[in-house]
């Protein structure tokens, strides 16, 4: 008796754990199908099928019709009639005893102007042609500047061509020599200011031309 108790015991016990693992099983079957199910909808979903198209060009539309009316609108001629006075045109022809006299042309002679020659005839004799050389008749003074002498110049010569007429007036050519050229106004100031004796060639006037060396002193 005691044993079978203990097989109906056992056999109760058995049966709760059945029942879980049969339960188990149909539940992983369950999710097993659909996990399937997923994977077989994500294939399905990724697949994609391109089919060719072809492309036709459709031909371009036609122009719009665009109808063109012309419409001429008659000439209106307005004509108005009135019982004013009519008018005449005379003829009026009008005769002049004036004549007009052409001034005649002024004859005018213009005559170009005649310029005389600018070119200086400078042949003279030379010193050792002339009867004696000719002599200053007025002191010459060649005072160096102050400007000069600050800037310790002492003595210097100024060599100058000059040309000497029939009279003794001395005329400046060219300045041969001048180692200061800012004393060129006291050259020219000299050289207006300086007379020379007439120079004679034979007891007559004559002119000469030579080289006349200046000495500026302090």
């Amino acid at each position: 008796m005691h044993t079978i108790n203990s097989l109906q015991k056992t056999k109760n016990n058995r049966h709760p754990l059945f029942a879980f693992g049969l339960s188990l099983i149909v539940l992983s079957a369950a999710l097993l199908l659909l996990w399937l199910g997923q994977l077989a909808e994500h294939h399905i979903q990724d697949k994609v099928v391109v089919r060719e198209v072809a492309m036709v060009a459709l031909p371009p539309p036609p122009p719009p019709s665009i109808s063109q009316q012309q419409t001429s609108e008659p000439m209106q001629s307005l004509a108005v009639e009135g019982a004013g006075a009519s008018i005449q045109a005379v003829k009026i022809k009008i005769n002049s005893n004036l004549s007009i006299v052409k001034p005649d042309t002024p004859n005018v002679k213009v005559s170009a102007p005649q310029w005389q020659s600018m070119s200086v005839n400078w042949d003279a004799f030379s010193l050792s042609e002339l009867d004696s050389p000719p002599v200053p008749l007025t002191p010459v003074k060649a005072v160096i500047p102050k400007s000069l002498t600050r800037q310790g110049v002492d003595v210097f010569i100024v060599k100058l061509d000059v040309f000497i007429d029939e009279n003794g007036k001395v005329t400046l050519i060219e300045v041969l020599q001048n180692p200061y050229p800012e004393i060129k106004p006291v050259v020219d100031s000299i050289i207006k200011k300086i007379r020379f004796s007439v120079p004679k060639k034979e007891g007559k006037a004559v002119r000469t031309r030579f080289t006349l060396p200046i000495e500026f002193k302090p």
